[in-house]
């Protein structure tokens, strides 16, 4: 059928569009139902209004050289050609918008964000993804299936709108002004301010802003936007005064009468919820029978990550940096400057020989580029270990070395090393497509999720890699450190919520002194360096956004998602309670004493890495 009226035409092919990116949303959410919990009549009704909000907006915006070319007063709209070209534009338009949200209802659930343009920069440094896609498209099958069915449903149903037929001559008239008004205040997001990605939280939760806008908005949004603005809530002397990022070595703080080794474990996607350790209730299913015994025998403490990437725990455990930007800091404009030292080299420093040990192939997330900024002398890969063990088969066939033999090269290569050195390796098992030896296939239980599996196949191998150490020389003289790159997949209520997310074990075990200590302190990827730094009596001046935890008895720690910065404490009177606070636009939620250490926090996160005073 013909519509007589270009205007009508337009309206309904707009309204199918919204139409369509609200399926996106919906499916997006079903996907994730574990993450997202709404309280409340409240919310839902925000949660329908605040869509309706974004969603005209990001309607506007992509379907805008669409709308133009159809209001444009031309003859040459009755066209075929015309016809052709602003269809192409309409339909390449809508997929735009569908297809961001459908691959995020599987990536979301790594990194609790949504997608940004750094999309297109983590592409072009994620290292084989043809291998990968497979995977995905099998474990996620919802990724594609959903988006197709969706595009199937607005193709047809599109197909039904029928053909316009545009006014003879070219003439402008009340209705294309008005079109060209609601364009306006759509594109705004409203008539007394402009809409902003933070205006989120002004129909839910912080934690569920990601069900009110869409991840093709968000692309979008961030393409024209810095990374970091200066912020001014406090005089900067007061900022450094409540959370000062200069750290000051005091060797009377450490009664290390030598350096110790150091041997730092960073297990892929290793969270709190798989730990006996961190969950003693009597049902508790650990999936880490050995890191539990070690940790009868450790100082244990409340760990947290500062993110939900590799790429950002690597920079907040060495560097002291947490991520507090849509952008990695390392694969940041700012990560690009060699503006920044870290643990590597302030031991370097100090007559100790580092290395970084990763069992991926070589250049992966430009982890080596990052290493040798960082002060590490040695990066050890996938490409070193098949010059070790030629002809192996130990390959995952994604990722990099399983874990197991890894660390037994880990153990050798270790033993080369003069004394004192710091090691630091970083396993991947426990990553999607979370693969298994052929030889463990069965062995142990996937549970409720594959990653249960990996993660028990990685405290085996772990197991394995402390027998080979205790029989080496160096062994009484180090002191090893465990903790996770991010958490794992959320699998319960209690660990997907502001606090939950971000839950990681940091043990520290020394041989030599076989201490048996649960410390209820929360310790932040941050607090490793200074932490370090003071254990090791070390009178070097650092810079690092966390606290050493000999100085500091209570802690905290503080991360970004999806526009919000999040501050969890120690409760002062009980400090097994933890205290959240948290800041988006003009939206904030804590103490006011917490809420000013967490404005400090900002402040000066932005000013020092804007600015390039990363050095002490």
């Amino acid at each position: 059928m013909k519509n007589k009226d270009i205007y009508t035409h337009l309206l309904q092919k707009v309204l199918l569009a919204f139409g369509a990116l609200v399926a996106a949303q919906v499916a997006f959410h079903l996907c994730n139902l574990r993450i997202f919990h709404l309280d409340g009549t409240r919310e839902w009704a925000g949660l329908l209004l605040g869509n309706l909000h974004f969603g005209l907006a990001t309607v506007a915006a992509f379907l805008l050289p669409y709308i133009i070319l159809m209001l444009l007063p031309l003859q040459a709209r009755n066209r075929r050609w015309y016809r052709i070209l602003v269809e192409v534009f309409y339909i390449a338009a809508v997929l735009l918008m569908i297809i961001p949200r459908g691959c995020n209802s599987a990536y979301y659930q790594y990194t609790y964000r949504l997608l940004s343009d750094e999309i297109f920069s983590y592409l072009g440094i994620s290292g084989q993804m043809c291998s990968l896609v497979p995977h995905f498209a099998v474990d996620y099958w919802f990724v594609w299936v959903c988006p197709l069915v969706i595009a199937l449903l607005f193709l047809f149903l599109n197909k039904r709108i029928g053909r316009y037929e545009a006014p003879d001559k070219a003439r402008a008239d009340w209705r294309l002004l008005l079109s060209v008004l609601l364009l306006a205040l759509c594109l705004r997001g409203g008539v007394v301010h402009a809409l902003k990605p933070t205006d989120a939280v002004r129909y839910v939760q912080p934690k569920n802003t990601a069900l009110v806008s869409n991840d093709s908005y968000n692309i979008l949004r961030t393409l024209f936007t810095p990374d970091l603005e200066e912020v001014n809530y406090m005089p900067m002397e007061e900022a450094a005064k409540l959370a000062p990022c200069l750290h000051y070595g005091n060797a009377s703080l450490s009664d290390s009468a030598t350096h110790k080794n150091i041997v730092l474990i960073i297990v892929e996607s290793l969270g709190q919820e798989f730990m006996g350790c961190y969950n003693t209730q009597s049902d508790a299913d650990t999936r880490t029978p050995f890191l539990d015994s070690l940790a009868a025998h450790s100082t244990l403490y409340d760990g947290r990550s500062n993110g939900k990437k590799s790429i950002e725990g690597i920079m907040a455990i060495n560097a002291g940096i947490p991520n507090l930007m849509s952008h990695p800091f390392a694969s940041s404009c700012y990560g690009e400057r060699d503006n920044y030292t870290g643990l590597p080299e302030t031991l370097r420093r100090n007559g100790y020989h580092t290395a970084f040990l990763h069992g991926s192939y070589n250049g992966v997330m430009d982890f080596d580029v990052t290493c040798s900024k960082l002060g590490y002398d040695d990066y050890l890969g996938m490409n070193e270990y098949n010059a070790w063990k030629p002809g192996n088969s130990d390959y995952d066939g994604v990722w990099g070395i399983f874990d197991e033999p890894f660390l037994q090269f880990t153990a050798e290569c270790i033993g080369s090393y003069r004394e004192p050195f710091l090691a630091t390796v970083f396993t991947v098992t426990s990553h999607h497509p979370f693969p298994m030896p052929e030889q463990y296939k069965g062995t142990f239980t996937e549970g409720r999720h594959p990653i249960l599996k990996c993660v028990e196949y990685t405290d085996n191998a772990l197991r394995a890699f402390f027998e080979t150490a205790k029989q080496k020389p160096w062994y009484d003289n180090t002191l090893f450190i465990i903790c996770g790159d991010h958490s794992g997949h959320g699998l319960t209520r209690e660990y997907n919520d502001y606090d939950g997310w971000y839950r990681i074990p940091m043990i520290f075990f020394d041989p030599a002194a076989d201490t048996a200590v649960r410390n209820s302190r929360i310790m932040q990827q941050t607090d490793l360096y200074p932490t370090l730094v003071d254990m090791l009596g070390l009178p070097d001046t650092i810079v690092a956004f966390g606290n050493s935890a000999l100085r500091q008895p209570q802690g905290h720690y503080v991360y970004y998602a999806n526009g919000y910065h999040c501050l969890v404490s120690n409760n002062p009177q009980d400090p097994a309670q933890h205290d959240i606070t948290v800041i988006m636009g003009d939206y904030e939620s804590g103490t006011p004493e917490n809420l000013n250490l967490l404005k400090s926090i900002i402040q000066q996160y932005n000013h020092n890495i804007i600015n390039d005073n990363l050095l002490p």
